[in-house]
Parts: C-alpha cells; sequence; structure tokens
C-alpha cells in the first residue's frame, strides 16, 4: 500500500498534451504549480490511432501515419520548450495508442502524482451523444492520483 505522500519537491506531474488551447491552458496551470512545488514535469503527447485511422478514412497508409507522428512530436516539443524556458525540470514522452490508456499506463510508470489534462467543452449533439466525457474515463483508471482538468481561460 502507497503512504500518503506530501507535496514535496520530488513530486511528479504528468501532463497530457496534444497542442490544443485546452492543452495549453493546462500547460500554463502545471507550469506555475510546478514552479510553486519545484516538481518535475512529464509532459505526454500520445497519437491516438482510432483518431488518426479516422481522420484518414479508414486508410492509415504508412506516409500518413508518419505525417501524423512527426506532427505529435513537434507539438510534445512545443510544450518542451515552454517549460525550459520558465526553468522547469520536464521529461517529454511520446506514445501511440488510445489517449486515457496511455496516460493511466504512463501515470503507473513514472508514480506520477498529479495528472493535468485540457478540459474541452461539447456542444450539441456531441453533448448529447459523446458519453462521458474523456477524464472521467481518466478519473476511474487514476488510482488514487488527483486529476486537474483545466479549462480555456
Amino acid at each position: 500500500m502507497k503512504q500518503e505522500q506530501h507535496m514535496t519537491s520530488n513530486q511528479r506531474i504528468l501532463i497530457y498534451y496534444d497542442g490544443t488551447e485546452e492543452a495549453r491552458s493546462a500547460i500554463a496551470r502545471a507550469s506555475r504549480i510546478a514552479l510553486a512545488l519545484d516538481a518535475h514535469i512529464h509532459v505526454l503527447t500520445v497519437v491516438d490511432t482510432n483518431t488518426a485511422i479516422v481522420s484518414t478514412s479508414g486508410m492509415l497508409c504508412e506516409p500518413a501515419y508518419f505525417l501524423i507522428e512527426n506532427r505529435a512530436r513537434d507539438v510534445l516539443q512545443e510544450a518542451l520548450d515552454h517549460m525550459t524556458a520558465r526553468g522547469i525540470k520536464v521529461s517529454g514522452h511520446f506514445a501511440v495508442g488510445n489517449v486515457v490508456e496511455r496516460i493511466a499506463q504512463h501515470a503507473e510508470m513514472i508514480d506520477a502524482d498529479l495528472l493535468v489534462v485540457g478540459h474541452r467543452r461539447r456542444y450539441g449533439l456531441a453533448r448529447w451523444l459523446g458519453g462521458a466525457p474523456t477524464y472521467s474515463e481518466l478519473v476511474d483508471r487514476a488510482k488514487g492520483r488527483t486529476v486537474i482538468t483545466v479549462a480555456v481561460a
């Protein structure tokens, strides 16, 4: 059983970053938290294979995949540059698969104390047909970790 920890300088914060406006808000909030706690930030970018297949009309060929992967790596570097410029201890991580699964697995792997994700509001039919928000599933899989969802300011 994991003993309860107090927020100390060896805290690990995992941020899911995809380059969206919501993710940028999450990065800004996590930056302030990391500076206040002298915490280490782990930024995770995931190529969501389901989304990639849909965005290529079911024809995810090698050149299309490499284009998507290169864009994701650029997005990750953007987040790392943001953190480094602010003097924050940061590590970057790249994964492929289901976003929630990868966040949960990575949080377990690095023993993250805090998970930070951007909150995307859903409108219209998406609100009625979409089921529970992705972060609800993440909270279910967080295994006692604190999950912070950050809305666009």
